[in-house]
């Protein structure tokens, strides 16, 4: 067994002719917080898709847990990919027909029943991002903020191992910005999950312990590391 809770080895990613990645080692350990930058079109969410198993590689191996998935089948895939990783996309791709609590809930559906314990965890998420009692809210109501805050407590429903954050503070301004990153950060700390934060954003890339950059299709260390302060 090794330390990381998910590890790629030697991925290749082709689309047509066009080599997306080559040769990408990677893997996450517990309560690790690392950051991913790269130019616009340089592989990022392909990198993340394939981490995740929702695209393939052309080329490699994918370790959850020790475990070889590239060879699961998809209901164990996804029951797996439940517990492991808590998503946030700079769109916070609510589901405008469900109510604010139904939307955090909707992962957890996935991954096991929903019982009286998770109904009062998602209001305890809620109240620790400054939205009490908005569980009954139609999500077409509320803010740009507001909503990223609410993708955010889905991302923790099923208290994941692993949160993946592709660019969640894209579409905010500064303020909002700062203050969902925050959130994202102490949420993590709080319950224990790694944080893999893809980002344009230089100032939240040095918050995490360490960084990456994705360009001409390889994955190598960047200068914003902590250790390199």
């Amino acid at each position: 067994m090794n330390d990381y809770i998910v590890e790629l080895k030697n991925i290749q990613k082709k689309f047509e002719n066009v080599l997306v990645l080559k040769d990408v080692s990677f893997g996450i350990k517990d309560r690790e917080t690392i950051s991913i930058c790269g130019a616009s079109g340089a592989g990022k969410t392909t990198f993340i898709n394939i981490m995740g198993l929702l695209e393939l590689p052309t080329h490699g191996n994918i370790f959850w847990e020790d475990q070889n998935v590239i060879i699961c089948d998809v209901k164990k895939l996804s029951r797996m990919r439940a517990k492991i990783f808590g998503y946030i996309f700079q769109r916070c791709n609510l589901i405008p027909e469900l109510s604010v609590i139904e939307n955090i809930l909707f992962p957890k559906r996935i991954a096991s029943k929903i019982s009286v314990p998770d109904v009062e965890f998602a209001k305890e998420l809620l109240r620790q991002v400054h939205l009490d009692g908005f569980e009954n809210r139609n999500v077409w109501t509320l803010s740009g903020g507001e909503s990223q805050r609410v993708a955010v407590v889905r991302a923790m429903i099923n208290r994941p191992r692993i949160v993946i954050a592709d660019e969640p503070t894209g579409s905010l301004d500064e303020k909002s910005a700062n203050v969902t990153m925050d959130m994202i950060v102490s949420l993590c700390q709080e319950y224990g999950s790694s944080l893999l934060l893809i980002t344009h954003n230089q100032l939240f890339a040095k918050k995490m312990q360490t960084s990456y950059i994705l360009n001409n299709s390889e994955l190598k260390p960047s200068d914003y590391a902590k250790s390199e302060k």
